[in-house]
C-alpha cells in the first residue's frame, strides 16, 4: 500500500512539473514574440542608436596600421641589466681605481631602511661587502643609485 501511495505521489509530481514546463514555454513564446520590439531588458531602438554610434566610430579608424620598426644594434644585448656597467673615478696619482666586479640586482631607496641587492644578498647602509681585492662599504642608497666606498673612493652605481 505504501508503494501505491508513493507511485501516486510521483505521478502527481511529474504532472505538476510538466504543467510548469508547458506554462514556461507558453510564456516564453508570448514574451519573445518577434513583433515585440521592446521589453524591460532590451530596447531595439536603443540598440540601433548605439550601433549607429559604433559605425560612426569605426568609420574614423584608419584602414592601414602604422608599422613599428625595431632596429637592433649588433653590439648591444637587449636584456642587459642597468646595473652592469661599473663606474670609475680618477685618483690624484693618475691611477684609476675600478670597482670590483659585483652583480647588482636592485635597490630599495624610498623607505625607512634603504637597501641594496648585490650578489644575491641584501645589504643595509654601512654594511661591508667582501669581494676579491678588498671590501666595499654601502655608504647610502637613494634615487641616484647605490653609493659605494672602495679603497677610500666613492662610486655611484645606479640604473642608466
Amino acid at each position: 500500500m505504501a508503494e501505491l501511495a508513493s507511485k501516486k505521489q510521483h505521478t502527481i509530481e511529474y504532472i505538476a512539473i510538466g504543467a510548469l514546463v508547458a506554462a514556461a514555454v507558453i510564456v516564453g513564446i508570448v514574451r519573445f514574440n518577434k513583433n515585440d520590439t521592446d521589453d524591460e531588458v532590451f530596447s531595439r531602438k536603443k540598440f540601433n542608436n548605439k550601433w549607429k554610434e559604433v559605425e560612426m566610430l569605426e568609420a574614423n579608424v584608419p584602414s592601414k596600421e602604422n608599422k613599428i620598426a625595431y632596429t637592433v644594434k649588433d653590439e648591444e644585448f637587449p636584456f642587459k641589466s642597468p646595473f652592469d656597467e661599473t663606474m670609475e673615478e680618477e685618483v690624484s696619482g693618475g691611477d684609476n681605481i675600478l670597482l670590483p666586479a659585483m652583480q647588482i640586482q636592485g635597490m630599495i631607496w624610498k623607505s625607512s631602511r634603504p637597501q641594496a641587492i648585490i650578489n644575491n644578498k641584501v645589504y643595509d647602509v654601512k654594511d661591508v661587502i667582501s669581494v676579491t681585492g678588498g671590501e666595499v662599504e654601502v655608504k647610502s642608497v637613494d634615487k641616484d643609485g647605490i653609493h659605494l666606498i672602495y679603497k677610500g673612493k666613492e662610486f655611484i652605481v645606479g640604473p642608466k
